[in-house]
């Protein structure tokens, strides 16, 4: 019986790797044209999101910005007088992804900039006013003695999902139905104080819960 699964589960992977290659050549090939949405500058994101607020943008070096290549970006942090974790918010935004351009995977950029990876798993953080619960990946780094929790998803217009080759799947469907191939890659950091793995995770989701109705305003 284990034989038949482990079969049929090669089967069902390799079928899977066609269909997206298929896709994939159609995507980038195809005649089907999108259409360039409007955002504002992500400059313009909210300072204030809940009982955080700014306390200043960061500015990306030519270096990471030429191996990115977003259009555009926000890289701020925030802190709030009651919670004591300093949180980072990082949003890579892409206009289209037909010119082979992408989000990186923060378990691949920050592991290249010496973070070590100490593990990941999916989780889905609950939200209010009517919207449900979306994906988002829960990845514990460490470097130099200093920990960060990271919680990071993609978002493709209304879409939410947590990795980047299910994305993949969805961006014809999202072409030819929505004229749309954009995405953004949204990244939040918070540092692990004294290995309270709970506590910074439990600020890490109240953050994201008031910043995902924001993200998706501001994108759609």
């Amino acid at each position: 019986m284990n034989g038949i699964r482990s079969i049929l589960k090669r089967h069902a992977i390799g079928i899977a790797a066609v269909i997206l290659a298929a896709q994939t050549a159609f995507y980038y090939t195809g005649s089907a044209k999108d259409t360039i949405p409007t955002v504002f500058p992500w400059s313009t994101f909210p300072n204030q999101i809940g009982s955080w607020r700014s306390s200043g943008d960061l500015l990306l070096g030519h270096d990471v910005l030429l191996a990115l290549q977003p259009d555009d970006y926000l890289a701020r942090n925030y802190v709030s007088s009651s919670d004591p974790h300093a949180i980072s918010l990082f949003i890579g935004y892409f206009n289209t992804r037909r010119d082979g351009r992408a989000p990186h995977s923060p378990q691949w950029c920050l592991p290249g900039a010496g973070w070590e990876s100490l593990s990941s798993k999916i989780i889905s953080i609950p939200v209010s006013n009517g919207l449900s619960p979306w994906p988002a990946n829960e990845y514990l780094i460490a470097k130099n003695g200093e920990k960060q929790l990271v919680l990071y998803w993609y978002h493709q217009g209304a879409r939410v999902v947590a990795n980047e080759v299910v994305s993949q799947f969805f961006s014809l469907p999202d072409l030819i139905l929505h004229g749309r191939t954009d995405i953004a890659l949204v990244r939040i950091m918070v540092p692990v104080d004294g290995n309270d793995l709970t506590a910074a995770k439990a600020s890490g989701v109240r953050f994201a819960q008031e910043a995902y109705p924001l993200i998706r305003q501001h994108i759609n």
